[in-house]
């Protein structure tokens, strides 16, 4: 597919050109760029189900332009995309966009690498190739300036245990955030670093819920069971894979998923062809947790799964159940952890609330330039203190966890 009007991959060094789906890769290319891919969201099913269900492209603000390096048997492909609005990303830059608007200058289009509608930590720059992050990133920041972008933006870096990041060169700021995540670990109570809280041996994995809830402190137990006991008492639950999901089902959950975001005043990002399509060809890395009342779908929440991670995604209700969310969201997800032995359970963006059920705040990364230097050097001033006063919260949010001291 070619674009129209720029010869862009002129734009770009040798060996490295622009694609503008996923689908104009060759089947020899596919198979190098995503052999390897460690979690669901970039996958070749994932992204061709955004493509293919028109829930990215033409009127949603998310263009493929994505960046492909190929060279004597190797292939590397950088997930980004020519972006002309800010939704989707949950890395918040409204007010830089707003800034440049009082200006009198174009915030968008600019150039941004992610996993479109997904804020999960984890790989922009897949397959085979033995080209850093770094020199990926040199490319994509040129490309974006020969194109007259406003800046180049990659959200949800991989985790990095270690706290090393890509270097980046000096062009790119560093913007921290966080997330709520739960971990198989019975020593979480003791565990500071996301390294230590992912190194786990079977041993030290849960037995049940209730091993879990025996490490929490007495209030909490408290809180938790008088929570799930209320919601069992009318609810059922079933988990099922993408191809057990029957099409009475996939209404259920999209009308709640739908219903769900006409809350915030829009609808959702994704449309009903896109989940039919992971339903089938991801079938293994979908679960859909219905909720039950008197045998009637009434509520429902999306899953992905990896071989060590459980991402909560999608929630909706047809009604208003209280503690509802709090089962189907979180204690449904950690009993699958535990039961199926998975490391982590990573349920999304945002919620202060998650502290209290056994969620560890950690820190999210992203990187940014902004072509115009006075723009650039107040967002880098801004994330100076915004890093500040984010490590400030996560270390508050730590002294709420609901763990025991170790010398209880």
């Amino acid at each position: 597919m070619s674009d129209t009007g720029t010869n862009t991959t002129s734009l770009l060094p040798e060996h490295w050109q622009v694609l503008y789906s996923i689908h104009d890769l060759t089947d020899a290319q596919r198979s190098k760029v995503f052999r390897n891919v460690a979690t669901p969201f970039n996958s070749f099913e994932f992204l061709s189900a955004l493509e293919d269900s028109g829930s990215i492209g033409k009127h949603t603000g998310w263009l493929p332009e994505y960046l492909l390096f190929e060279n004597k048997g190797q292939c590397g492909l950088l997930l980004g995309y020519k972006k002309t609005n800010s939704y989707g990303e949950y890395v918040f830059d409204w007010a830089w966009a707003d800034a440049y608007h009082r200006n009198g200058i174009e915030y968008y289009p600019k150039y941004t690498i992610a996993i479109p509608y997904s804020p999960v930590p984890c790989s922009k720059w897949i397959g085979n190739s033995s080209l850093s992050i770094d020199s990926a990133l040199d490319v994509a920041n040129h490309y974006a300036n020969q194109k007259g972008y406003s800046g180049c933006h990659l959200l949800f870096l991989e985790d990095q245990a270690d706290k090393t990041l890509p270097a980046a060169n000096q062009n790119f700021i560093r913007r921290v955030g966080n997330q709520f995540h739960w971990f198989n670990n019975r020593t979480i109570a003791t565990t500071d670093s996301l390294a230590t809280a992912l190194d786990t041996k079977p041993e030290s994995y849960f037995r049940d819920f209730e091993d879990f809830l025996s490490v929490l402190t007495a209030r909490k137990r408290k809180m938790i069971k008088k929570e799930r006991n209320k919601v069992s008492q009318l609810f059922s639950f079933y988990w099922k894979r993408g191809n057990e999901i029957t099409d009475d089902e996939l209404e259920a959950f999209y009308l709640s998923y739908q219903s769900t975001y006409l809350k915030r005043g829009r609808a959702g990002y994704l449309n009903k062809t896109f989940f039919k399509q992971i339903f089938s060809t991801m079938a293994n890395k979908v679960r859909l947790l219905l909720c039950n009342y008197e045998d009637k779908v009434v509520a429902s929440a999306l899953y992905f799964v990896d071989d060590e991670t459980l991402y909560g995604r999608y929630w909706g209700a047809l009604g208003e159940f209280e503690q509802l969310h709090f089962e189907a969201c979180y204690y449904q997800g950690i009993e699958f952890c535990i039961e199926h032995k998975l490391k982590r359970f990573n349920p999304g963006t945002q919620g202060e609330h998650k502290i209290a059920r056994g969620f560890k705040p950690i820190e999210t990364n992203s990187l940014h330039t902004l072509a115009l230097e006075p723009f650039h050097n107040a967002v880098e001033q801004f994330c100076i203190e915004e890093a500040l006063h984010n490590s400030n919260y996560m270390q508050a949010c730590d002294e709420r966890l609901p763990y025991k001291k170790a010398d209880n």
